[in-house]
């Protein structure tokens, strides 16, 4: 029980916070011991148990019970890796189809909907380890004071396809609209720059929304238009603030003779700014945790390539910057992934129309129905996977029991660091590829606020800062589906959402995922919410921010393994290599691999751009 007069200030004691808490101590440990049979854990040093006050809240509808990695999925998960179903045998086989997908993310969901498309009579079944497929592009859903809001847990934002009607077309393919409509804010707050997404304000149009920088040590605690008018009012010295507006007017150029790419992959982005451009520290410091929110890691780790990839200042000017502002769909691409689920079946969600798919209730029950051409069973998570030259065998755990299928063929579109554990004879050269992959997680908070108007009295709609909790935080601008949106008025709620990158400059690359995600998953629900109160205190109270009576909820989306970090080499190879993701394109035997992480930048269209080359690797030897 709570009695600390602090906490009760920041309003930890406030019941609503907890209202959806779904996984309570009893319901908590029921999950975690039903994940395996007493006597099949590992021993005590393989073991891992997350606290009861861990996972946290879950909102209300059909994502509660699956926000982020699950109790049960972070155990199976070690189990995994500490070998318990390396030698994992079922001598019944639950069925045979013609392929197996494991993985419900964008990649496993492409290639299921791209099977289907070429081989419309086919059998197959897509395995995931979640309560509800999806992989990070699921959304969290809250009601407070009668209207409904979304959130989104982990993968957002999208730009129009062109309608080329290829199949990686997918706005044709899925039936997506190609024109959206965002509601306008309200009252004092009409005219306000609201973003549509959570990223481009970062960088690319953060000229074009109102977004604050905090700084708690500056004269001026908040400065707007920081690049144009604002920058003499931070608390950087006169060196650095000069070294910003250089850098903002530098265009790369590799060294006569080398190709730019290749030059790039050779370094870091650290490297690059400092003793390429000669730029004092701070300009790498600013950066690190707007690349660590798109690939992970901040500029010591990841390689300059993807500071021109990403159109980072010092490689093109950002007045040059001309690409359309991205878009968010409510809850982010959990929209696109219930898109692809009812491509393919067409009962997994109720109704047919734009704002049907979105918000429809999922019917569970037709997801894995007898009949359909491609079924998806959820909260099965593949334990080992080989091929024995006729098929394929796959065991995965279900409800604490292992349950093989067999296949003609697999995708393996679980991410890389099961893959390399779960594929029995995996090629030599395969787990050498995949010991350049290196991965960090996530933290994507997403707060239910029952009003905005410290915002609106600040004039911002987006937070940038350095220290505390995250580094960032926006609302949105509610898209408007079937003629109708969530109110955008100052005195109405909101979600406000924090995207916070977990990286840690000065270790190596490997050590900062390893340490990071020891935080993500050693601290409890209550730390964090007590972090994100302090951080909304520090910032908003002098505008009238009240975490008691401005709170609603909040939900937590912890990924283990959110992002692969593309250090030097893995685009272009290193020492006449070939580069990592090549060598893991190839398949072998009946088993291809496609996932998000091949592409170094883990997006929606590249995830699916990976599934569909996977399974048509298949398709002329065994489907």
């Amino acid at each position: 029980m709570m009695s600390n007069k602090y906490d009760i200030e920041l309003g930890l004691d406030q019941a609503i916070t907890r209202r959806d808490f779904i996984y309570g101590s009893s319901l908590l440990l029921g999950a975690l011991a039903g994940c395996s049979r007493k006597e099949d854990r590992p021993t005590r040093e393989d073991s891992f148990e997350v606290g009861d006050d861990w996972y946290g809240p879950g909102g209300t509808g059909d994502y509660a019970a699956s926000h982020g990695n699950t109790p049960a999925l972070v155990r199976t998960a070690h189990d995994i890796r500490a070998g318990r179903f390396n030698s994992a045998t079922v001598p019944n086989s639950d069925g045979a189809y013609d392929l197996v997908v494991v993985g419900g993310g964008f990649a496993g969901l492409a290639a299921a909907h791209h099977f289907h498309r070429l081989n419309p009579s086919g059998q197959a079944l897509l395995i995931d380890n979640h309560p509800i497929f999806g992989g990070e592009a699921k959304r969290n859903d809250f009601e407070v004071n009668g209207v409904q809001l979304s959130g989104p847990q982990g993968s957002n934002d999208f730009a129009i396809q062109a309608a080329t009607g290829n199949p990686d077309d997918y706005f044709t393919a899925l039936g997506l609209p190609r024109e959206y409509e965002f509601a306008e804010p309200g009252g004092d707050a009409a005219g306000m720059r609201i973003p549509i997404d959570n990223y481009d304000y970062l960088h690319w149009h953060h000229d074009s929304f109102d977004v604050g920088h905090f700084y708690r040590e500056g004269a001026l605690p908040w400065v707007k238009d920081i690049w144009n008018a604002g920058l003499t009012s931070t608390p950087w010295d006169v060196i650095v603030q000069r070294a910003f507006q250089r850098l903002r007017q530098t265009e790369v150029s590799a060294p006569e003779g080398q190709d730019i790419d290749r030059w790039l992959d050779s370094m870091t982005l650290q490297t690059y700014y400092e003793d390429v451009l000669g730029l004092p520290h701070e300009v790498a410091a600013y950066y690190d945790p707007i690349m660590a929110s798109i690939i992970g890691l901040g500029c010591d780790a990841i390689a300059a390539y993807w500071g021109r990839y990403f159109a980072f200042p010092g490689f093109a000017r950002p007045s040059d910057y001309d690409a359309e502002p991205l878009m968010s769909f409510p809850g982010g691409n959990a929209a696109l992934a219930r898109h692809f689920v009812k491509k393919f079946n067409p009962d997994a969600i109720d109704g047919s129309s734009f704002e049907d798919i979105l918000f429809g209730r999922i019917a569970f029950d037709e997801l894995d129905r007898d009949g359909k051409p491609v079924r998806v069973r959820l909260n099965s998570t593949a334990v080992n996977v080989q091929d024995d030259g006729n098929q394929v065998n796959v065991i995965y755990e279900e409800d604490g029991e292992l349950r093989r299928v067999t296949a003609r063929a697999v995708v393996m579109a679980a991410g890389g660091w099961v893959n390399k554990h779960v594929i029995r004879d995996l090629p030599g050269a395969y787990h050498r590829a995949y010991e350049s992959f290196i991965h960090s997680p996530v933290l994507v908070a997403n707060v239910a606020l029952t009003n905005w108007r410290f915002l609106e009295r600040l004039g911002i709609a987006a937070a940038i800062w350095s220290g505390g909790f995250g580094f960032t935080c926006n609302i949105r601008r509610p898209m408007v589906v079937g003629g109708k949106s969530p109110p955008l008025h100052p005195d109405e709620p909101v979600v406000l959402t924090f995207y916070a990158p977990m990286y840690k400059p000065g270790l190596p690359a490997k050590q900062q995922g390893i340490a990071a995600r020891g935080e993500v998953l050693g601290t409890s629900f209550t730390d964090y919410e007590r972090q994100i109160r302090e951080q909304l205190v520090a910032m908003f109270e002098p505008a009238g921010f009240n975490p008691v009576t401005d709170i609603a909820g909040i939900i937590l989306n912890r990924w283990g393994h959110a992002y692969v970090n593309p250090g030097p080499g893995f685009i272009t190879g290193t020492n006449g290599e070939p580069p990592p993701p090549d060598v893991l394109r190839e398949p072998f035997g009946r088993i291809a691999i496609g996932h998000s992480e091949l592409r170094g930048h883990q997006y929606w269209s590249g995830a699916a751009g990976e599934g569909r080359r996977a399974v048509e690797s298949l398709l002329d030897m065994y489907l």
